[in-house]
């Protein structure tokens, strides 16, 4: 209900409206209308008068040019001070052009406007006559209900369909199609299959064109219907000619191989392939024969054992690669030469390709348009396995204590290597022992596997070592021929014998110990070479030690400097050791009448050991020696015998005594071997040049004897050299020891002489000397001469030459200032004269020293 302010309103407004004085005139009620066009379509316009009552005419009229819409485009109204409206009628006019949508404008207008009388709003309406008599056409084909096309090759081709759009063309109009009714879907061999076509406004006639794909599927003749489906844009479709077939006929006739692989044995000689244009597989014609069709063909091959090769494994038998089908001719064959050689080969294969680009004609390829020629394999393409036969030149041995991993067995793949393939070994023992294989190797069996190419492959074992001395044991590896995979044989020699050798020292190590107890002993009843052997680790049975036993003389230990008549046994000599004993001594006595050199030694040599009682199944490791093989034994002073020398053999220089008559000289003997006393004889005699010069006045004594004690190992010669003042030259004697007054002790070679020199004395050259009356000085004028005399005094042993010089050296004024005098042997004195020169020069006093200058090695200038 209305609220009281709202109802107080709306009275205000009527009363301010009545009271104004002024009459208005509007339109009332509806005032946009939208009619069809018939001819029973008439319009109601009302024109309503408020305010002031008044007479009042109003004219209707439209707006714009009269289009023949209307019956009536022009109405007057009168409305009297005593009516509020009056109603106007205004009618369609119903023609058959087709029309769109067509909007009308009527005005509302006063024909004597006053300023009491004015016009309100609304003022206008509307009327929309809505299309008639098709005014946006009706849709159809106009061109022939059936159109036979060929497909094209190798490009699109187009089919012009023709529509047209009767009646009216007012507005866009947009048609849908589809093609339907072939025997493959549309979209094969037509584009589009569906789709929309536009007329634009006013257009009445429009080509669309479909377009022929080249499907490249061969095909029968195919009818479609292109028709039309609906229209968008108010117009209609005529149902009599919506729709027009397209006939396509048959294309593409199809080549192809019969079968698309072939599987023939190298011996087949010779393989045929067909080929065939315009059928199915069922052999049933199929597309278009009634031209030639032709194609190339290629041969495929690759690189890798798996296929075969033209000319060395097949040849081709046509003259060329190119196909031919006349016109109607429906099958053809071409053929290929397999070539038989004594090649082993895995499966190898070829392609046989039918190109496409090379067709010519109305065909495509279909599947299968590639051949798969296999040529079965032959010749054992997998190989034949077995075991290394290079194995059997020598026993196959591994040694448990030197290696942990024996790749040393080998498998090959003789004739073909094709393929991966593989066999299944194991190893048993070829023994009584009922111990696993494991206890020794592992593993025990396994599978060696072969790739594709490879032709050896190591067999590789782990093998135990333990600490357990064990014999030489047999095992047997075979290839088990039942286990193989991949198409490979198993072949001779697939069994082999081997060894694991004999381990950790089965049958000993026999070696010096302890190194202590290697000695030489002494003792009342003898001496002894004492010996200790030790076999060590196994003692499994009997073995004999082969060693030999040298006495070597002082100086470099070598045997080939061994004397023998020592021991009281051969050089080589054998101690056995019998099974499960492992340690053996011996006593090695010495002859009571060999003598022992100080520092000489006994050389012990182990030679070899042998294993007696036993035979192996291969050569064993043991028994064996230890790493010490050699020993030697010094024979020390305490129990070598006596060897008597002088600790040197150099000559021994002495001047005779100056300051006394006489001086002792000590010679030092030396003895190695301390046991017992003996006594040393010993001599002097002469010997150079003046052997007869030497006297008891020079030296002494010349015999003696020296003694050594039990225990002494050191002792001297005593010798007295004696002074005189005869001038002597060097007089020499030979110190030699005679013997030794035991046979048990012996002089040491090389140390039994020396030489004893006392070298010259009492000037034996003379001393040289101007004479007393020669000494000057003299003084003398040009052309005189001089003599100046010459002494030797002490000794005048031995030729001597003197020289002379007047000094300074590059005086001119003598003859003969420089010269050499020679004294000999027993001549006492010379005379040499001066001759002064006659230079003419007037000259000063001149001092001219007189010099001499001995030369020799024997005479001393005093």
């Amino acid at each position: 209900m209305p609220s009281a302010s709202l109802l107080v309103y709306l009275l205000l407004a009527l009363l301010i409206h009545f009271t104004s004085g002024e009459t208005e005139v509007k339109f009332s009620g509806q005032t946009e209308f939208v009619v069809n066009e018939t001819s029973t379509t008439v319009i109601r316009l009302v024109i309503e008068r408020t305010g002031k009552p008044a007479n009042i005419t109003a004219i209707v009229s439209i707006d714009g040019e009269n289009t023949g819409d209307f019956f009536d485009t022009y109405a007057a109204a009168f409305i009297p001070d005593t009516e509020t409206n009056r109603t106007v009628y205004i009618s369609v006019c119903d023609d058959d052009l087709p029309e769109a949508d067509e909007t009308f404008t009527f005005y509302l207008t006063l024909p004597k406007p006053s300023a009491k009388i004015k016009l309100g709003s609304p003022k206008a309406v509307t009327v929309t006559i809505l299309s008639n008599d098709n005014a946006f056409g009706i849709i159809s084909f106009n061109m022939s209900a059936l159109i036979t096309v060929n497909e094209p090759r190798g490009r699109n081709e187009f089919v012009p369909l023709t529509l047209i759009r009767e009646r009216g063309t007012y507005g866009t109009v947009i048609v849908t199609f589809e093609v339907k009714d072939g025997p493959n879907p549309a979209e094969e061999d037509l584009s589009p299959a569906r789709g929309n076509i536009t007329f634009t406004p006013g257009r009445s006639v429009l080509i669309y064109n479909l377009t022929v794909l080249d499907d490249q599927i061969p095909e029968n003749d195919e009818l479609f219907v292109v028709r039309l489906r609906s229209v968008e844009g108010g117009a209609e479709i005529n149902n009599t000619k919506n729709s027009v077939q397209i006939n396509i006929k048959k294309n593409d006739s199809p080549v192809r191989f019969v079968q698309s692989a072939y599987m023939v044995p190298e011996e087949v000689d010779v393989i045929t392939i067909q080929v065939v244009r315009g059928k199915d597989v069922s052999g049933k014609l199929f597309g278009p024969d009634e031209h030639e069709v032709s194609v190339t063909y290629a041969i495929i091959t690759g690189d890798s054992t798996a296929h075969a090769q033209l000319n060395v494994d097949f040849l081709d038998l046509q003259p060329n690669t190119t196909i031919v089908f006349p016109p109607l001719v429906h099958e053809t064959y071409i053929k290929f030469k397999i070539l038989d050689d004594a090649i082993p080969e895995i499966a190898e294969t070829f392609q046989i390709m039918l190109l496409k680009d090379t067709l010519q004609g109305d065909a495509v390829l279909v599947n299968p348009s590639v051949v798969h020629v296999t040529i079965q394999p032959n010749d054992k393409p997998y190989g034949v396995l077995s075991i290394n036969s290079i194995l059997f030149a020598q026993t196959v041995i591994i040694d448990e204590d030197q290696i942990s991993r024996f790749e040393g067995i080998t498998i090959v793949r003789n004739g073909g290597t094709h393929g991966n393939v593989s066999v299944t070994w194991v190893i048993i023992r070829n023994s009584s022992d009922p111990s696993p294989v494991t206890a020794d190797l592992t593993p025990e069996t396994g599978e060696i596997c072969f790739h594709q190419g490879q032709m050896l492959l190591t067999l590789p074992l782990n093998i135990i070592n333990d600490d357990i001395p064990e014999e030489a044991e047999p095992y047997l590896l075979k290839l088990l021929a039942h286990t193989i995979q991949g198409g490979a044989e198993v072949s001779e020699p697939s069994e082999l014998l081997f060894y694991i050798q004999d381990s950790d020292d089965v049958y000993g190590l026999i070696k010096f110990y302890p190194l202590e107890n290697q000695k030489i002993e002494s003792n009342p009843t003898g001496r002894f070479l004492s010996l200790s052997f030790a076999r060590e680790r196994g003692t499994v049975g009997d073995v004999q030690l082969v060693y030999t036993a040298l006495y070597i003389p002082a100086g470099a230990l070598d045997p080939e400097r061994a004397k023998d008549g020592i021991l009281n046994m051969s050089r080589r000599s054998i101690l056995m050791f019998p099974e499960g004993k492992t340690q053996d001594a011996l006593n090695i006595p010495i002859r009571n009448d060999a003598f022992l050199q100080n520092g000489a030694h006994f050389l012990v040599q182990l030679e070899k050991v042998e294993l007696v009682n036993r035979i192996p199944p291969v050569p064993p490791l043991s028994p064996r020696l230890g790493e010490i093989r050699n020993i030697s034994l010094r024979i020390t002073p305490d129990i070598a015998n006596g060897e008597i020398g002088f600790t040197s053999n150099l000559p021994i220089i002495l001047s005779e005594p100056e300051d006394s008559p006489a001086t002792v000289v000590s010679i030092a003997l030396h003895r190695d071997g301390t046991d017992g006393q003996a006594t040393v004889f010993w001599s002097l005699k002469p010997s150079g040049l003046n052997l007869k010069a030497v006297t008891h006045d020079d030296i002494s004594p010349f015999n003696g004897s020296v003694v050594f004690l039990s225990g002494q190992s050191d002792t001297t010669i005593n010798i007295t050299i004696k002074a005189d003042d005869i001038p002597e030259m060097n007089e020499t004697v030979l110190l030699t020891l005679d013997r030794v007054s035991v046979e048990n002790q012996i002089l040491k070679y090389g140390f039994t002489t020396r030489e004893i020199i006392i070298l010259e004395n009492d000037d034996p050259g003379g001393v040289f000397e101007f004479s007393p009356s020669s000494r000057g000085p003299y003084s003398i004028k040009e052309g005189e001469s001089v003599e100046l005399q010459i002494v030797r005094s002490r000794g005048s042993l031995v030729r001597q030459f003197l020289r002379y010089t007047v000094e300074p050296r590059d005086n001119n004024e003598f003859y003969g200032s420089t010269g050499i005098l020679e004294f000999k042997p027993g001549e006492r004195e010379i005379i040499i004269t001066l001759l002064t020169r006659m230079d003419g020069i007037p000259e000063t006093v001149d001092v001219c020293p007189f010099v001499l200058d001995v030369n020799t090695e024997y005479v001393f200038l005093f």
